[in-house]
């Protein structure tokens, strides 16, 4: 492992440490040549061999929707990338409370863009997910950390690789990586960018991702559409032909319009299990879950903020198991008030 102070590459030195996963260490560093501070990834396990050819791509990829890559390179045998810096990951922003579906969808559809490009110049990149998309001071997604990427063979695959809990079924029953499985990926980024967890997210993943056996986003995330929902559930599917035959088919199925209402998840009030802000069409709206009296049952309650101040409630009890459910119908009458 390297240490703050060090110089790599004779040009870095090393700032502070970012984060460190099973594929490397993310460095803030200064650079000597063009001073400025950039984050460089330090790169396990790689082949070096491909990674002379990877690094002149990976350096011409320029796009709006991809992080800055300035360099990528090999120093002592250790391959690295030096890119731009960004504000945050989105895992920051949308773990554990999952962030507001539109805004989840404006962030996934730019990332979409840049590993769009990413395909067009044969890589595949094979670990997306909410760590590896970044968000700029301006407040632009980016999809980042190509760390691992690939060259595509003539067949259009590469082997497989990156974190187990995005990566596609297929790639745990013989198959390799496609833009498919960076597609399924995706998916699985974007449910995550709404739940705020993966589908697949303790223990052992492996058997629960080539069952497809995961939890339905709409109960973790009842204020997301059904419309969000069955795009996710599209890109999550089991055999890759199912899903959307690339990023940019995925992108253009996001565009569909929703509905004017936003549904931002909020730190629970006091006391309470989750809740909601609602806003759009001149009535700010909360709904709030909170635990009843009873054992086993809930309290789900309304709030809904008129012109002057005025406050309304609408309450009703309901066990755990139904909660989800009448969570759902709540968020949809609460769609239906925008027509």
């Amino acid at each position: 492992m390297a240490v703050a102070g060090e110089i790599f590459a004779d040009r870095y030195r090393l700032i502070g440490l970012l984060g460190d996963g099973g594929f490397g260490e993310v460095w803030r560093a200064y650079d000597g040549n063009r001073n400025y501070e950039v984050a460089l990834k330090l790169i396990r396990n790689h082949d070096r061999g491909a990674t002379w050819t990877e690094a002149s791509i990976l350096t011409a990829l320029r796009s709006e929707h991809i992080l800055e890559i300035n360099n990528a390179d090999v120093a002592v045998d250790v391959p690295y990338i030096d890119t731009a810096l960004a504000e945050c990951s989105l895992d920051a922003l949308a773990m554990p409370l999952g962030a507001e579906p539109g805004l989840a969808v404006d962030w996934v559809r730019r990332a979409l863009r840049g590993l769009d490009l990413c395909h067009k110049r044969g890589l595949i990149h094979r670990d997306v997910k909410p760590q590896n998309i970044f968000l700029t001071a301006s407040g632009s997604a980016k999809l980042g950390d190509l760390g691992i990427a690939a060259l595509m063979d003539a067949a259009g695959t590469a082997d497989p690789h990156g974190d187990m809990r995005i990566r596609a079924p297929e790639l745990y029953t013989g198959g390799r990586a496609s833009i498919q499985s960076d597609v399924y990926s995706m998916a699985c980024t974007l449910y995550g960018l709404v739940a705020g967890r993966l589908p697949y997210e303790s223990g052992d993943p492996v058997s629960a991702i080539v069952a497809g056996t995961h939890t339905p986003v709409r109960d973790l995330a009842p204020h997301v559409s059904q419309v969000l929902a069955d795009r996710i559930r599209t890109g999550m599917s089991l055999d890759p032909a199912d899903r959307f035959l690339s990023a940019a088919a995925f992108d253009n199925e996001l565009a569909l319009p929703e509905r004017s209402r936003q549904f931002t998840p909020v730190a629970p009030h006091g006391g309470h299990a989750r809740c909601w802000t609602v806003t759009g069409r001149g009535t700010d709206t909360q709904v709030c879950v909170m635990h009843s009296t009873r054992a086993h049952r809930f309290t789900v309650e309304t709030r809904y903020r008129h012109s002057r101040n005025r406050l309304t409630r609408h309450c009703f009890e309901t066990t755990g198991r139904q909660l989800p459910t009448k969570l759902r119908a709540v968020f949809n009458a609460l769609r239906r008030a925008t027509s």
